[in-house]
């Protein structure tokens, strides 16, 4: 009897040789698609999140400028009201804080960096052209101060600008 030769899919001897070199290309190609997947979603994440902390940053700085500006639309009309009760303006910074009754809080710019803001007096609202009444002396908001002029505007003026209208206002007064 002869020994039986099981059923084979391939003939005796030959190798199975052309599949594998396919399926490396598809490999290759999958793997780098997915590679090039990953790298386009960490790129747009992070430049997402660069976005996001500069706009948290920006908000922060404007609504530090703005809570200033607040406060000196209080102390503006704080010196509108002594005004009307007094014929006339504080004749300092500290009369101007006793009248008010706040405390110093609202007297100070709300900037980490801020300073407490400098009070002119003398000034008159009546001036043909608007003087100083309160100022921040330190530029922390984006490289400026903002500024309580005499009839009743809130500007932010660079530190040259500022130191201009003071001369100005000074002039005034002589």
């Amino acid at each position: 009897m002869t020994p039986r030769k099981e059923a084979s899919f391939s003939t005796p001897g030959a190798r199975v040789r052309g599949g594998t070199i396919i399926n490396i290309l598809t490999a290759v190609i999958f793997f780098g698609l997915i590679a090039l997947g990953v790298r386009w979603v960490l790129k747009t994440t992070g430049e997402a999140g660069r976005q996001y902390a500069t706009a948290m940053v920006d908000t922060h700085k404007k609504a530090s400028s703005l809570s200033c500006q607040g406060n000196l639309r209080s102390i503006a009309q704080t010196l509108q009201t002594y005004a009307i009760s007094n014929d006339s303006l504080p004749a300092s910074r500290q009369e101007l804080m006793d009248f008010a009754g706040y405390g110093s809080k609202l007297f100070r710019c709300p900037d980490p960096n801020g300073s407490e803001y400098v009070y002119v007096p003398g000034s008159r609202g009546d001036a043909a052209a608007p003087g100083v009444l309160v100022y921040e002396s330190k530029p922390v908001h984006s490289g400026k101060c903002n500024v309580l002029l005499s009839d009743g505007q809130i500007v932010a003026l660079t530190p040259e600008e500022l130191q201009q209208t003071l001369d100005a206002t000074q002039a005034r007064r002589r």
